[in-house]
């Protein structure tokens, strides 16, 4: 395969990705009362909790594992 061309099948499989909106952020944002997180109310969803830190760090090391991809086809690229 050519380089012209791996690189757009990596294009089209990154405009397939789905927009993701991640459940930490969403809880942040819910439990933010004057700029300030209410701890009270987020210890009473302490599982939400848990598993909104869980979907984050997957997501995140996803994330890394696409980065590097992407970082090593532009080596290959800059070496051609």
């Amino acid at each position: 395969m050519k380089d012209a061309e791996y690189i757009e099948q990596v294009i089209r499989a990154l405009r397939r990705v789905p927009p993701k909106h991640l459940l930490i952020i969403e809880l942040a944002n819910r439990y933010t009362k004057d700029g300030k997180l209410d701890y009270e109310a987020l210890a009473e969803i302490q599982p939400e909790i848990d598993a909104a830190i869980v979907e984050a760090k997957m997501y995140g090391a996803h994330t890394m594992r696409a980065v590097n991809a992407l970082e090593q086809l532009e080596a290959i690229s800059s070496d051609v």
